[in-house]
Formats: C-alpha cells, structure tokens, sequence
C-alpha cells in the first residue's frame, strides 16, 4: 500500500472516490461537481489531500482530506481531518489507520497544534478506530453552528 500526497493528475480518479465517499453520507452523485471541488481546492490551497494507491494496479482506494485552520488563542495552525473514505471492499485492512497516520506525520512535519475531525454519533466503527489512534472527545469547549438558509 503506497500513502500519498494527491496532485493534480489524480483528479479524474479521486473525483470518482470523492463521489463514492459524498454518497456514502446521503449525497446524490455529482462527479463533474466533484471533479471541480477538488480542483478548486487544490488550486488555492486551501486542502491537502493524501490517496491510498495500490502500488500493483494504480487503483486509488481511499484518500483523507484536510483543510488548514488557525488559533487565535495558541498562535497555531491545525488541520481538519474533514474526510476520510475507504472504498468499502478494501475496508478493514488498514488503510483507513495508514491515511490517520500519514495526516499526524504531515502536521507534525509542519508544526501544527494537531488534527480535528467529526464523525456521526452512529459510525461507531469510525469511532472506534479515532479512539485507538488517540484523538479524544472534545469536552472543553461546545460547537455551535449557524446555517445560512
């Protein structure tokens, strides 16, 4: 299993895992849409985003995708693990954990405060494996969000 950064080569072929990891939350398919999404990410720099390819056949079978937030209050930037998708037969050998792995390395390398991430109450599989790779339940602090329509 090779753990990389994306480029803009891969869009045609992450576009089609982003379609596949949009639905899996409820979204209809939109690959032109998605295909643009991670264009327009990529060319302002605005996400980082790491495949999992297999190094045999060039198949992509899953990807993670943070964006950079700051803190005022630390004076650090940290990242937002906002995505993280493993094509559901190549699940549950380790790829997801070699995705995890590769975005701690990435914020270590660049001095971040660290990574953030939300999931469903109701994936408890995902749960379960933030837990084991030491993420912890945020209890200080409450979010709160505002909806523009």
């Amino acid at each position: 299993m090779k753990i990389r950064q994306a480029n803009y080569s891969d869009i045609s072929k992450l576009a089609e895992l982003f379609d596949l990891y949009r639905q899996f939350y409820g979204q209809k398919s939109n690959l032109a849409g998605a295909s643009r999404y991670l264009q327009d990410r990529m060319e302002h720099g605005q996400s980082v985003l790491f495949l999992a390819e297999d190094p045999n056949t060039g198949n992509f079978l899953g990807f993670t995708q943070l964006y950079p937030v700051f803190s005022s209050i630390s004076m650090q930037r940290s990242y937002i693990l906002n995505d993280l998708y493993v094509k559901s037969e190549n699940r549950k050998q380790g790829i997801a954990k070699l995705l995890i792995h590769e975005a701690k390395s990435f914020t270590k390398f660049f001095q971040g405060k660290g990574l953030e991430l939300s999931t469903s109450m109701h994936n408890k599989e995902a749960r379960s494996l933030y837990e084991r790779e030491g993420f912890v339940q945020e209890t200080e602090f409450l979010s709160y969000f505002w909806k523009s329509n």
